[in-house]
């Protein structure tokens, strides 16, 4: 009876959060980045978890399990119908290069910085962690660390952005291309996943991995590229839009794979296979805010904030992403002639992580029900936070940065 009042009950607040959230009232600056990127319903399901209300139990949310991988796995179809090849390739190839290499460097500051710390702290949760589990935490987190979003332009004047309109283009290309880097990246993680729990050797885990994985792909397109052979009324191609998230989101639960993940894939080769992608892409936009706050309040349930070392943790993770986004910035703007007329601070603009960083550690956190993964999920938490407001002013001095 509880799962059902706390379905219903997140469900409510959801919808009606909808209709007030992402609206243009007059806020402060950091309020109104809280406002517009639904940064309330994290601490409204902290509220409602196990440290206050405790109406989101653990027994609860496992019980919830099967709505947790639907929502990952619309997420993951929406963000991959944003992959159409023939829309990438009208941007400079000089983008793309500066966006892989952007991401990588920061991955890589991350990671290292991460493992070092996980390899050499001498806190008694870290220190029993086993490897495998230090190489899954530090990639989900550097795989979020990669995550770019652009929601805080809309807190800037259109004046001030139509000054800036080629660097806000690039910007934009960049944090999508960042998404796609990050997705690739925390797949490893899900891809090692049986080592943690049977000890055999990475190749032969990446090779199983990988083959059985790209064979449940195979076999879900081919079944959704028949029912979408014949063009359908708008009512029966919702049905089959559902039908794709939730059976493919089952089928990674089966696999004991990302929901996320494999609808990602999924969803980039049917943007790119069918004709009906600008119908499908919209009947998946249409819910896509209910859905985006519906994953927030579940991940704030599983929050937890109770040492004073995930705090310097957080700000040091903070630190370390924000250093590699400069650097990342800094360095494609010599990478070819077309990126040298931009700032050297572009990664000033870079900070904001976005929802694709939350659904990456409501997987994680999803995937891996252990201690260590609520450790890791409120580090990163704290860290979107601060990201988020230190993203505005920097996004600010961009703007009236002149080279």
């Amino acid at each position: 009876m509880k799962i059902f009042f706390a379905l219903l009950l997140i469900t409510f607040l959801a919808i009606s959060g909808y209709h007030l959230t992402f609206r243009g009232f007059r806020l402060p600056l950091f309020a109104r980045k809280f406002y517009f990127t639904g940064t309330e319903f994290l601490f409204l399901g902290l509220l409602l978890g196990p440290q206050f209300l405790n109406i989101l139990d653990e027994q609860t949310c496992a019980g919830l399990e099967p709505l947790s991988a639907l929502l990952l796995g619309w997420i993951g179809l929406l963000f991959g119908f944003q992959f159409e090849i023939p829309k990438l390739k009208r941007f400079p190839s000089e983008f793309f290069m500066a966006s892989i290499v952007e991401g990588l460097i920061t991955f890589f500051l991350v990671f290292s910085g991460i493992y070092y710390v996980f390899q050499f702290s001498s806190l008694p949760l870290i220190s029993t962690m086993s490897g495998p589990m230090k190489y899954s935490a530090a990639l989900t987190l550097a795989a979020a660390a990669a995550c770019t979003a652009q929601t805080g332009l809309a807190l800037f004047a259109p004046g001030a952005i139509a000054r800036k309109s080629s660097t806000i283009r690039l910007l934009q290309y960049i944090s999508g291309i960042d998404g796609l880097s990050a997705m690739l990246i925390f797949s490893l993680v899900f891809l090692f996943r049986p080592s943690i729990l049977d000890g055999n050797s990475w190749v032969n885990v990446l090779g199983r991995g990988t083959l059985v994985t790209g064979i449940a792909i195979a076999g879900l397109l081919v079944l959704y590229l028949l029912f979408l052979t014949q063009r359908r009324e708008e009512s029966e191609l919702s049905l089959v839009v559902i039908g794709m998230a939730v059976v493919t989101s089952g089928t990674a639960l089966i696999l004991n794979f990302s929901p996320l993940l494999i609808n990602f894939f999924v969803g980039f080769c049917l943007v790119n296979l069918t004709r009906e992608k600008e119908r499908i892409f919209n009947i998946l936009n249409s819910v896509e805010k209910p859905v985006y706050l519906l994953l927030l309040v579940l991940l704030g349930a599983g929050w937890e904030i109770n040492s004073l070392w995930l705090l310097v943790f957080s700000i040091g993770y903070c630190l370390l992403r924000a250093t590699g986004k400069l650097l990342g910035g800094f360095f494609i703007t010599y990478l070819g002639p077309k990126l040298r007329t931009h700032p050297h601070g572009l990664g000033l603009g870079l900070l904001e992580q976005g929802g694709l960083a939350l659904a990456i550690l409501f997987d994680f956190h999803r995937g891996f029900s252990c201690e260590m993964a609520d450790m890791v999920v409120s580090i990163a938490l704290l860290a979107i936070i601060y990201n988020d407001l230190l993203s505005s002013f920097s996004l600010k001095r961009l703007l009236k940065e002149n080279r």
